[in-house]
């Protein structure tokens, strides 16, 4: 029945609809309007601080409104160098109500490459944290950069607390004072939501150079309804009734989506700073009970611990590939599950998710098809929300645990609901998203229903949330048929859930055969000593034109310095092909992290080629 787009089938179960069309013609301001109308009595939580969204919505109009008396006109650039926050919430929604673009970034970023992005995409303003006025000081004196606006965590968990110093630098303001003193009148202005840019967002640049992706107002929204949308019927019974946990970077594209779609949801959100902060993260599990964690592998690992012990918490991943075991380990301490999402900065970014832990604590896709027709039923949805709602976030959150908990433990192990899981997947695409599997080989358009039979190809996608360009040219980055190409060699099986197995930029070729790094990582992760696994190709210099294997161990702490580099060699030799044995392991103290926690690989094949060893 549905051959070339097997993951119909699942919608069918879920409740989810085949089209979201038509997407509404507004600017992303409008999801924090409607969530101000909607959920007054839901917003934002960071420290001993909460906002409403009606009060955000306030303090929004009144910076847009300062934002546009500065002389910033529809169109100009706005940078930021904020934590996830409430300022961050503030500038980004401000920003954009102005008719501005915001080019978010991160204080961990390299002052070459905030140069390289603020001199291409031009911001005449920044926001930043006061601790990094320097940083916005030097960054002044390189790009287009006029006018610098600061802030501090104290001044919104606790206004007032502590007097502020005086500003040295020039044409510089308190953001908190800017909003003070300045009326809500933000600009009325013209839209065209399908080509004036919400974000300007440059890709990470681990391959090169950051290249700044286009994204509309129209996509941003699109992709928050996506998201919105992906949890079926259960996702309208939840809206403006749960508390969500958000420990992802807001400057990085999955939490700057994230940000919306909870906001379009209604849902408070508890805003974690620090995004390596993770004894914050289960102290504000515990006190405020959220229904759900977004958050990247690396946070699962620690949290994987005691932390969460018995929390029954669902956790959303992203920005990395989730391995198995770290899902594994999560429900053990936790008793709640994890589901892994897939997407890049091009699409929005978010363009498939992980829906079969639903299908295992559910009973299977019978009784899931069942309790959606039930949903379906004029009335329920409304009066089970209205119900939630009234019994408030934290002792919905409380329950919610409590039932995944159970519902996990009863269909743990090697019982009929477990075989509804499928782990290591990112899971089947949106709505509205449009697939394309190329060869890697010849570049041919392989078809859906060959590859859902075995055959391994590259994924292309378009869709509602795709990029316009790569700054500063619409077009760019996309074949003459709009699609993206993700780079990401995948797999299908007959359900329509996607397997990633490599980047195309991080296979590798032995004597002419492919190894994919993917494969090698994930099997390393069952290995119990292994905490961070990494696998690299560097140049053969036995070989012209071939590659050797080169594996980096960061091994958990009770195993440091008791696995070695010959045990984990002879694990690697029982399990996959002898050309993809690893020449080299390198036993390491910490494998180097992204600013988003993704594995920096680019910096680990340089220091595999420098060391010599694996040679």
């Amino acid at each position: 029945m549905y051959e070339e787009t097997p993951w119909f089938a699942e919608y069918d179960v879920f409740g989810i609809p085949k089209t979201l069309k038509p997407y509404p013609e507004k600017p992303v301001g409008d999801i924090l309007v409607r969530a101000a109308q909607k959920f007054p009595n839901r917003g934002l939580v960071q420290g001993p601080r909460f906002l409403s969204y009606p009060d955000l919505l306030d303090q929004v109009d009144r910076l847009a409104t300062a934002l546009a008396g500065m002389g910033l006109v529809k169109g100009d650039r706005v940078a930021t160098i904020l934590p996830t926050s409430i300022p961050f919430v503030v500038a980004d929604y401000a920003i954009g109500r102005a008719g501005l673009v915001h080019i978010p970034s991160s204080h961990l970023e390299p002052i070459p490459t905030l140069v390289h992005k603020f001199t291409k995409g031009g911001p005449k303003a920044l926001l930043c944290m006061y601790d990094h006025a320097a940083i916005a000081e030097e960054l002044r004196g390189q790009t287009p950069i006029e006018t610098v606006v600061v802030t501090r965590l104290c001044d919104w968990e606790k206004p007032g607390s502590e007097p502020k110093p005086n500003l040295s630098l020039a044409n510089c303001f308190w953001m908190d004072e800017l909003i003070a003193k300045t009326a809500p009148a933000p600009p009325r202005l013209a839209w065209d939501v399908q080509k004036d840019l919400e974000t300007l967002l440059f890709t990470g640049g681990t391959t090169g150079l950051p290249k700044g992706c286009m994204l509309s107002h129209s996509c941003i929204h699109s992709n928050a309804i996506q998201n919105d949308a992906f949890m079926g019927a259960a996702g309208k019974i939840i809206s403006g009734a749960v508390s969500i946990l958000l420990g992802v970077p807001f400057f990085h594209s999955y939490g700057h989506i994230v940000m919306h779609t909870v906001t379009l949801m209604g849902a408070n959100q508890l805003l974690v700073p620090d995004s390596r902060d993770t004894d914050a993260m289960a102290a504000m599990i515990k006190e405020h009970r959220p229904a759900i964690q977004i958050g990247v592998p690396t946070q699962f690992m620690k949290l994987a611990g005691d932390k969460l012990k018995g929390s029954g918490i669902l956790g959303m991943s992203g920005s990395a590939p989730l391995p198995p075991n770290t899902q594994k380990e999560f429900e053990k301490a936790s008793g709640g599950g994890i589901m892994e999402g897939y997407g890049l900065s091009e699409m929005g970014p978010v363009t498939h998710l992980n829906t079969s832990f639903l299908l295992r604590i559910l009973g299977g896709r019978g009784p899931a098809r069942f309790s959606n027709i039930l949903l379906k039923i004029p009335g329920v949805t409304f009066l089970l929300n209205r119900l939630l709602r009234l019994m408030g976030p934290q002792t919905v959150g409380y329950l919610f645990t409590r039932l995944v908990s159970v519902l996990v433990k009863l269909t743990s192990g090697k019982g009929k609901g477990s075989k509804n899981e499928k782990r290591g997947t990112a899971g089947i695409p949106y709505p509205d998203t449009e697939i394309r599997i190329l060869d890697v080989n010849t570049g041919a358009q392989i078809p859906i229903s060959e590859v859902v039979k075995g055959r391994r190809g590259e994924l292309c996608m378009r869709g509602p949330q795709r990029m316009l360009g790569y700054w500063p040219d619409a077009g760019s980055g996309m074949d003459r048929d709009g699609f993206i190409h993700t780079s990401d060699v995948v797999e299908i099986d007959e359900r329509g859930y996607f397997f990633i197995v490599d980047r195309t930029k991080d296979m590798i070729i032995v004597s002419g055969y492919k190894v994919y790094s993917r494969e090698v990582d994930d099997i390393l992760y069952d290995h119990p000593a292994v905490e961070i696994a990494a696998t690299v190709g560097v140049p053969d210099p036995e070989r012209e034109g071939s590659e050797r294997v080169a594996v980096f161990v960061q091994p958990k702490p009770e195993f440091k310095g008791k696995v070695t580099e010959a045990e984990i060699i002879e694990y690697l030799r029982a399990r996959i092909a002898k050309y993809a044995v690893p020449k080299q392991v390198f036993m390491v103290d910490a494998i180097p992290l992204t600013e988003v926690h993704k594995v920096n690989k680019k910096v680990l094949r340089e220091q595999a080629k420098q060391t010599g060893k694996a040679q």
